[in-house]
Order: structure tokens, then C-alpha cells, then sequence
């Protein structure tokens, strides 16, 4: 009879983690949990404030999401991808809503927008964010197809299907990756992979071993590091090699995901602004995205809306080889070159939006 509750609970099926969401980059962010964040959100908080004729005098009962929202300083048009993303402010009237569905449209390339009305109050104003961006690596990486990678989340490690590089094919990059950062002693390194499209790269940042990180402090290590960042440093094919070399390795699992999130319950207090004589209050705050990481580049979108180096052993020339392998929690930015911060950013905190390897 003991045996009993563990067939049972064998015969249930398995639940899918979910995809957090955050509004803020300084907001905490679980150790094991696959988490977004991307200044679209702010950017649709600034619009609707600027519709209001700027921020609130008074925020009753006093709101840590609305205050940390309020104070947030950037310059959107360096950090957002040209042409590809707006916010719309408005009246909830069928006519601006077609109108903000067919720029969208053009934005997506889909027949239709995908913004919806649910209150149509009088007084009430909508606001509306959509970004669509996709980005191509310069070089197109390699396919794990026979060898699985095993990563690590907490004390739970899965098999997944990964993609990168590694031996002598490796030097084929050193014009299109570079290395931001390599601390093997913690388990820490990043890289920057340059895209075909404008300004745009791609990040990824595995932060030392045990050490809790939210985007925020995430964004301003990967600051540093590129704002010191220079191909001119290279001392030969060791440690301090700013581009990727032969021999050296890259591991990076597939991601895809959908995350939706509904903020309205945390920016439920009462805004009063300059001259209205009566309090805003958000009755729907919404947000979803989808993001997708593989050998070719990635995409992210966001509304408010074969050659097989791994089968083989590698070569023993006289250089140090290195192994960037995201095999544990990691974050992946799409960051504009000379932008303070990414356009997008997800925490891999979990295998919730891998592949699993068969």
C-alpha cells in the first residue's frame, strides 16, 4: 500500500512551468524561473502619462511598480529598433482602434492587428504598444543534432537540444563574436553576437555561479564590458582574446516561449494629475510576448501585444581553448549598439522554453 501514492502521482501528467514577465528591470527575479522583461511596458507607461499631461502629483495608496515606472530615465528612440515598434494613446472608439490595428499590420507584416477594445467608458483612455523585431547572426552557427546538452536548473538537469560551435570551425567567427567577458573560476562569461540587421546584437550572459541578479544589474555589467570592449586588445589566443578563436566552444540551448502577464492588480492606486479633478486607475494592464533563440538569430515580439562539430573529437593546436556553455540560468538581451539598455531580455532561469532532446 506504501507504493500506492508514488504510482499515482507517476500516472500524472506533467505541468508546464510558466513564463514569468516583469515591468521593471529592477524587479526581483526567481533563480529557476524563465522571466521577460522588455521597455515596451515603459515605454506604453510614458505615452499614457504623457497623455495626462505628465507624471502623477500623488499615487494613493503609495505603489512601488508605479513609483519605480515614474522615475525610470531613458531615451527610447536609441534603445528601440527603428520602425519597429509604437505605442498609441486614445479614446476607446472603434475608429482608433482600426487605426492602431493597420499601422500594427504594417509593423507584423500580418493582415490584421492584434489590439482589442474591452472598456469603452467614456473618459476612458487606451494605450497600445506593439514591438516586432528579428534579427539574423552574420554567421549562421551549428546544429547539436547527435549530442544533447544537460542543463542545469537548481538540482534538476534535463537533456536538451542546443546549438553553437566548437574546434577549428570556431575561428570561422572571430569577425562576428566577440567576448565581452570569460571568468572560468565562476562560471561567468558573455557574448555579443553581431546581427546582419542595422546596429542590433544579440547577448548572452551567464552571471557567476550562485550569485542573484535582476536585469538591471545584469544590463550594467554588460555596460561595462562593452564600453571596454576593443578587437585592439587582443594578446594572442588565450584568456584575454576579445573575439571567439579555434578551439574555443559555444553551448547554447534552444528557446522558445510565450509569456503573457496581466499587471493590473500591481497598478491598482489611485493617480491623481495636474488640473483633472478626478483619479486614474488602470483597469487593464496586459502584456504578451513571444521570444525564439536558434542557430540562425532570434526574434522577439512584444504588445502591450550540416556539418555536426559536436560528434567529433577536436584538434590539439598550441592555443587555449574556451567553453562558453549555457548549460545553467542565463540571459539573453537583443541590445542596439550604443543603447543604455536592450530592447529585450529574458532570464533562462529554466528548461520551460527548450527543446527537449530525443
Amino acid at each position: 500500500m506504501k507504493a500506492l501514492p508514488l504510482l499515482i502521482a507517476a500516472t500524472l501528467p506533467a505541468v508546464a512551468a510558466e513564463i514569468g514577465a516583469i515591468a521593471h528591470p529592477e524587479d526581483k527575479l526567481s533563480s529557476t524561473q524563465t522571466v521577460v522583461w522588455t521597455p515596451l511596458f515603459q515605454a506604453s507607461w510614458d505615452k499614457l502619462n504623457a497623455t495626462h499631461g505628465g507624471k502623477p502629483l500623488k499615487v494613493d495608496p503609495p505603489n512601488k511598480l508605479i513609483s519605480r515606472l515614474d522615475t525610470f530615465t531613458w531615451k527610447p528612440e536609441s534603445v528601440m529598433p527603428e520602425d519597429r515598434w509604437k505605442v498609441w494613446s486614445g479614446p476607446p472608439t472603434d475608429e482608433f482602434l482600426a487605426e492602431v490595428n493597420k499601422e500594427a499590420a504594417k509593423i507584423t507584416g500580418e493582415q490584421e492587428g492584434p489590439f482589442r477594445l474591452e472598456n469603452r467608458s467614456p473618459g476612458t483612455v487606451v494605450v497600445f504598444g506593439l514591438l516586432d523585431r528579428q534579427v539574423t547572426f552574420r554567421k549562421v552557427l551549428h546544429r547539436s543534432r547527435k549530442v544533447p546538452m544537460a542543463f542545469r536548473s537548481g538540482d534538476t538537469a534535463t537533456n536538451v537540444q542546443y546549438f553553437g560551435v566548437k574546434g577549428e570551425l570556431s575561428k570561422e567567427f572571430s569577425d562576428t563574436i566577440r567576448v565581452l567577458a570569460y571568468r572560468p573560476s565562476e562560471n561567468c562569461h558573455a557574448l555579443q553576437m553581431l546581427c546582419n540587421e542595422s546596429d542590433d546584437t544579440v547577448i548572452l550572459f551567464r552571471p557567476p555561479t550562485g550569485k542573484a541578479m535582476d536585469f538591471s544589474t545584469a544590463c550594467e555589467w554588460i555596460r561595462t564590458w562593452r564600453k571596454t570592449w576593443t578587437e585592439n586588445s587582443r594578446k594572442g589566443v588565450g584568456h584575454d582574446d576579445p573575439t571567439l578563436h579555434k578551439r574555443d566552444e559555444i553551448q547554447v540551448p534552444y528557446v522558445k516561449l510565450e509569456a503573457k502577464k496581466d499587471f493590473t492588480s500591481d497598478l491598482a492606486s489611485l493617480r491623481f494629475y495636474k488640473d483633472q479633478p478626478l483619479p486614474r486607475q488602470i483597469s487593464r494592464a496586459e502584456q504578451r510576448v513571444e521570444f525564439e533563440l536558434h542557430e540562425r538569430g532570434a526574434r522577439a515580439r512584444a504588445e502591450v501585444s550540416m556539418d555536426d562539430p559536436f560528434a567529433s573529437a577536436p584538434a590539439e593546436p598550441p592555443v587555449y581553448p574556451r567553453r562558453f556553455l549555457y548549460d545553467a540560468p542565463f540571459f539573453v538581451f537583443l541590445w542596439r549598439d550604443g543603447a543604455e539598455w536592450p530592447y529585450f531580455g529574458t532570464w533562462v532561469g529554466d528548461t520551460a522554453a527548450m527543446k527537449p532532446f530525443k
